[in-house]
């Protein structure tokens, strides 16, 4: 039972209690397309720059495209299917097929005409230098 600061039973306090355990027992699904979350990221950033890196594997370079607008990063591709030729029957098929999209913010405005990408053994990394108008400037403190 849930119980408020003057100790008294709350019905309020048991269903915000039950949703906060709906919640935590449904955390890590995901809700909508299978490939919402396709391809996994991660994203590090200095005072220079950001590095993206994206796991795709088994993509080709030609089914990939990454372009940049102000702080946001998107990569676009498609998964192609991988069934064998003839009658072959799926008696498992975990592997998602088909077009994504993933958008990224990033943390600050980049130089979008200095970005650089490479792609090898299934990972995509992307290079984005930080534009020079968002670096942090020191300001001076003169004595009056």
């Amino acid at each position: 039972m849930y119980w408020n600061n003057t100790r008294s039973w709350s019905p309020f306090g048991e269903l915000r209690s039950l949703q906060r355990e709906m919640n935590r027992l449904f955390d890590g699904y995901e809700t909508g397309t299978a490939l919402s979350r396709f391809p996994a990221l991660n994203v590090w950033g200095n005072a220079e720059s950001v590095v993206v890196t994206a796991e795709l594997p088994g993509m080709e370079i030609e089914d990939l495209d990454i372009s940049v607008v102000n702080n946001q990063l998107t990569i676009k591709g498609e998964r192609k299917g991988d069934k064998p030729a003839g009658d072959a029957v799926c008696h498992r098929c975990e592997r998602e097929t088909g077009g994504f999209v993933r958008t990224v913010r990033l943390p600050f405005a980049v130089e979008s005409e200095r970005v650089a990408a490479q792609y090898a053994d299934g990972v995509l990394k992307v290079m984005l230098p930080r534009h020079e108008s968002s670096k942090p400037k020191r300001i001076e403190i003169k004595a009056s």
